[in-house]
Order: structure tokens, then C-alpha cells, then sequence
């Protein structure tokens, strides 16, 4: 199994994974990806119309694999 780093943040902070997942495959990283990327919203997602989380995966290489992104839009509708 290959080791990948699950980088996150937000337009203004990047916190960068220096212990990493041990992962079977792409799907996987898919996986754990979008289960961080959950857990992250549930604690960084604030009424800021704008707001953009995401989580970006890299290799043991650094080679960049995989972003997940989820941005956050406000509209008054009246």
C-alpha cells in the first residue's frame, strides 16, 4: 500500500499532512478524502458567503492526485 498526505485548508490557511493514510488504491484516497473533507466543513464552515474548503491529496512523491473542493453561496432571494 502507498502512503498519500491529505492537505487542507481554505483560500487563507493551508495545513499540510506531514504523517499521511496508507491507502489500497485510488478509490481509497477517494474515500478518506471525502470523509475529511466532510469532518473539515463540519468544523471550519462558517455563514461567510464565499468560503471555499478543500482537501488536496499528494503522493509520496508530492505529486499532486486528487482535490476535493466545496464552496459555500449565498443567495437572498426575495
Amino acid at each position: 500500500m502507498a502512503r498519500f498526505f491529505f492537505d487542507s485548508g481554505d483560500r487563507d490557511l493551508v495545513l499540510q499532512d506531514e504523517i499521511g493514510v496508507e491507502c489500497a488504491g485510488i478509490e481509497e484516497v477517494r474515500r478518506v478524502g471525502f470523509e475529511g473533507l466532510v469532518d473539515l466543513s463540519r468544523d471550519e464552515l462558517k455563514s461567510i458567503d464565499g468560503q471555499q474548503l478543500f482537501v488536496e491529496v499528494r503522493d509520496e512523491n508530492g505529486k499532486k492526485v486528487l482535490r476535493l473542493s466545496l464552496s459555500l453561496d449565498i443567495k437572498m432571494m426575495r
